[in-house]
């Protein structure tokens, strides 16, 4: 009987042994951890994410912006009985059943963090969430914040569009605020100066009860709302950019030949910069609305191109002013025979009606003697194969290819063969033509400014180089490019009242027997003796005559809107600012 009293005695001993040694991993060791999971149970911290700065025009006028939204959230620690959530939310929400479970057990790094379900709640969804709140322990609505675009699709190549933070993204942004659930910029302009525009995450600490009920708010944490952004943009100018456009897949730059400054991008198929999900899927896919054609699109210039020809034929003296080729519809070199693209041939043809009619024989002839190297030589002073350096994520530099695999001085004097261009680039050359030889670098972003209206940065013009080009030359290359319009290959670009001067480029996308179609382009710059706009327009389908006619569109309603906006009164117009003043090629 007393060993079996010692041996109780002892185990009693051991069971207090055990407890104490407990209480002092948990009353001591761990009780840092131990606490703030009990201040977490009964202590929520609401995080309203981060506020972005807006994005302005010019003019001052709102692009991008947040509003206030309110989203579908869920705690996990607090969603007791998920299978049964998941199919309330199915049926009154229309919500997927299988992937909400799914969701539900994905393990939290926080069980107690709210995150989000379904983001831009309507009226009535809130109020059918709020009826069956009986059922759906564990999800509440909260309130958010939205990104707005003005224009849509139209311009969501140029700003881009925000997203729910990655972990690969969370892993280098962690140590800038940002957690699980918030939105960074992904593409354009938002991704460019998402370091900006972002703001410091704001919301409260509330107290809850058992139950997860929230009975009092113990602190407001005020959000920091980021900088805000003004472009070099015109609105009006996008807006016309946009709808002359129309479905057509193409882009559209537009740019001013004096300083670089962007007034406006247009790339399509374009995207919807609030649901981006869709546009990942077939058929939209297929169509590329993500690819950027206007920095990202490399294209053949076609007979653009003449205009380097040109420069490089006048400048080394290969060819006068006056001098004359016949133009019979096709040339015979070696073994291969290469065709105009008017099959009876122009005739005898000098520079001055080379240029206009665009003729292949006539800049056919020049550049074999001028050879490819030195064609090649002035391609790269206007800098060619090499970005432009645009302050947009995603530019290519297109293809300048060596002597050998050029295709030979006939091909690429007239835009054909392995080069390959960017209608930026395009834009920046035929504006060193207007501005009689400077290659400004392209910009969109004009400043960057605090909530309160403090600049941090200003941006100014650059210049990348300035190309000699002699003023006999201009002259003759810029009377060329004023008869494209007024009786050439462009004819349908002009506009009553403003003198435009252009080029344009046709490139075949597959061989031209097949009766495929053809992409159109057209270079210009408005008006003509004192420029303050060049553009770029080039259609994925489509003739050289149609993009010469989108773009007389435009300038025809940007100069319209101008004389508007200068009729008004001199207190009307104190805040605006308008324009400054001051492939295989046959056509």
């Amino acid at each position: 009987m007393e060993q079996r009293f010692k041996n109780f005695h002892q185990f009693i001993k051991f069971i207090l042994g055990i407890l104490l040694i407990q209480c002092i991993n948990l009353q001591v060791l761990h009780f840092s951890y131990y606490r703030r999971l009990s201040d977490q149970n009964c202590i929520r911290t609401i995080d309203l994410g981060i506020p972005r700065g807006k994005i302005f025009d010019r003019n001052g006028r709102v692009l991008a912006e947040d509003k206030t939204c309110f989203n579908l959230v869920y705690v996990p620690y607090d969603l007791k009985n998920p299978e049964e959530v998941a199919s309330v939310l199915s049926n009154i929400l229309g919500m997927d059943r299988s992937e909400l479970l799914v969701q539900f057990k994905k393990k939290s790094s926080n069980p107690f963090e709210r995150r989000i379900l379904k983001r831009f709640l309507t009226q009535s969804e809130i109020a059918a969430v709020s009826e069956y709140a009986f059922k759906l322990s564990g999800i509440f609505v909260q309130a958010g914040l939205d990104r707005q675009y003005t224009l849509g699709e139209g311009a969501a190549h140029l700003l881009g569009y925000t997203g729910e933070v990655n972990q690969e993204e969370l892993e280098l942004l962690k140590d800038e605020g940002v957690k699980p659930g918030h939105y960074i910029g992904k593409y354009g302009l938002e991704k460019q100066y998402d370091g900006f525009l972002r703001g410091k995450s704001g919301g409260y600490q509330i107290e809850v009860d058992a139950r997860g009920h929230q009975r009092k708010i113990l602190k407001e944490i005020a959000m920091v709302p980021g900088n805000n952004i003004f472009l070099t943009v015109d609105q009006t100018v996008q807006e016309a950019c946009i709808n002359a456009l129309g479905d057509r897949s193409g882009a559209i730059i537009a740019m001013d030949p004096r300083n670089g400054e962007i007034l406006a991008l247009v790339s399509k198929p374009s995207f919807d910069p609030l649901n981006v999900a869709k546009y990942l899927q077939s058929p939209y896919s297929n169509k590329k609305p993500f690819l950027n054609r206007v920095i990202a699109g490399q294209y053949a210039p076609g007979s653009i191109f003449k205009i380097i020809t040109e420069i490089a034929a006048l400048e080394t003296g290969e060819i006068g002013e006056h001098d004359r080729i016949e133009c019979t519809g096709s040339m015979e070199v070696g073994d291969r025979i290469f065709h105009c693209w008017k099959e009876e041939g122009h005739g005898w043809v000098d520079i001055n009606l080379a240029l206009p009619f665009s003729c292949n024989i006539f800049f056919g002839t020049v550049g074999a003697k001028l050879g490819v190297n030195k064609i090649l030589e002035y391609a790269k002073l206007f800098d060619f194969g090499k970005p432009t350096g645009i302050d947009i994520p995603g530019e290519k530099p297109g293809y300048l290819p060596s002597p050998e695999e050029s295709g030979g001085p006939i091909n690429i004097a007239i835009g054909q063969g392995a080069i390959s261009t960017t209608p930026i680039q395009l834009c920046m050359m035929i504006s060193a033509v207007a501005n009689g030889g400077n290659l400004w670098k392209p910009f969109i972003t004009r400043k960057i400014v605090t909530s309160d209206e403090k600049t941090i940065k200003e941006f100014q013009p650059v210049l990348k180089k300035t190309i000699f080009v002699s003023d006999e030359t201009l002259t003759i290359l810029r009377r060329g490019l004023k008869n494209v319009v007024k009786f050439g290959t462009a004819a349908g670009a002009s506009v009553a009242g403003i003198e435009i001067a252009g080029k344009t480029g046709t490139a075949q996308i597959a061989q031209r027997d097949l009766g495929l179609p053809t992409r159109g382009a057209f270079a210009c710059y408005a008006p003509a003796d004192s420029p303050s706009i060049a553009m770029v327009v080039v259609l994925d389908e489509g003739s050289s005559s149609q993009a010469a006619r989108i773009a007389g569109a435009i300038i025809k309603k940007i100069y319209t809107a101008e004389e508007v906006r200068s009729e008004t009164t001199i207190s009307e117009t104190q805040e605006i600012q308008t324009l400054p003043s001051g492939s295989q090629g046959f056509e």
